[in-house]
């Protein structure tokens, strides 16, 4: 592992010399895909239970629906700014039956720069802006000694452990206190820390990477999050045309912790006795 690690220290140093001039920067752009398990969702009405396929389709479209995006990384030597591209809605299906919205949160841009050692995101709650701000803290990464190619490419392995959250903790809690007066139509999975897995090139010698990953010796151009996988299809460095890294700037200054906490107070109003979030639109 230590000749390993000294072998991409090497490389980066290398390509550091050839890449790293004053004005190096440069634009990756990813595509993520979520994993879509078969779960049964079954509805119980009595003694009666049974499968519920036409709802198990509605959630599957929604799922897939709401994590298959594209998004841009824009990055030069200390600072960089991952946004999602914009697109047209997708028609939602057939008329009737059910439909089922779902949007992932911390879809906001996200900014990072290490020289000042923020990171910046921004994020919403039912319309509500809100900037968050975290000092930037060194991911722990584990680098494996495995490589593949990607594109052109040649990257490397890195796993990092990210622990379960005293709010994931929470709210599994209460919904094991929910499913013991009733049970739920969506069952939760008890949180467990989580491997995050990434590939990362030394050939293009900066430390970021899609979504909030960065801290490795080159840049992360795949991310597998267990059941979403982040993927870079092309990269562009150094075009002629200057890029312009904007620094986010809209809505409420808050800490993570603090935005969290009006998150999930916020939900806890809007959810009935299922734990579902109920929002009603006006036509």
């Amino acid at each position: 592992m230590n000749r390993f690690i000294i072998t991409i220290t090497l490389m980066v140093l290398l390509a550091s010399t050839n890449m790293l001039g004053q004005d190096f920067q440069g634009k990756a752009e990813y595509f993520s895909k979520f994993i879509f398990k078969s779960e049964k969702i079954v509805v119980d009405e009595g003694e009666k239970k049974e499968e519920n396929k036409e709802l198990q389709e509605a959630v599957k479209l929604a799922m897939k629906k709401s994590s298959e995006k594209t998004y841009t990384l824009l990055f030069n030597k200390q600072e960089a700014v991952y946004e999602e591209n914009e697109e047209l809605d997708q028609p939602s299906g057939p008329s009737g039956g059910f439909s089922i919205s779902m949007k992932m949160s911390g879809g906001g841009k996200k900014y990072i720069n290490t020289k000042e050692k923020v990171s910046l995101e921004e994020d919403e709650i039912f319309g509500k802006a809100f900037l968050i701000q975290e000092p930037l803290v060194q991911p722990n990464w584990k680098l494996v000694n495995e490589s593949k190619k990607i594109g052109e490419y040649t990257c490397y392995k890195a796993e990092l452990t990210v622990p379960v959250t005293e709010l994931q903790k929470q709210n599994y809690q209460e919904f094991l206190k929910r499913e013991e007066k009733k049970p739920a139509l969506f069952k939760m999975d008890e949180p467990k820390d989580r491997v995050i897995t990434a590939w990362y090139t030394p050939e293009i010698p900066v430390s970021f990477g899609p979504a909030n990953y960065w801290g490795l010796p080159g840049l992360i151009l795949e991310i597998n999050e267990e059941r979403t996988i982040i993927l870079c299809s092309k990269v562009v460095l150094n075009s002629t045309s200057k890029l312009k890294i904007k620094r986010p700037k809209e809505g409420d200054e808050v800490s993570k912790k603090e935005f969290d906490a009006i998150q999930k107070k916020k939900a806890d109003s809007m959810k009935n006795e299922d734990g579902l979030i109920i929002q009603t639109f006006e036509h």
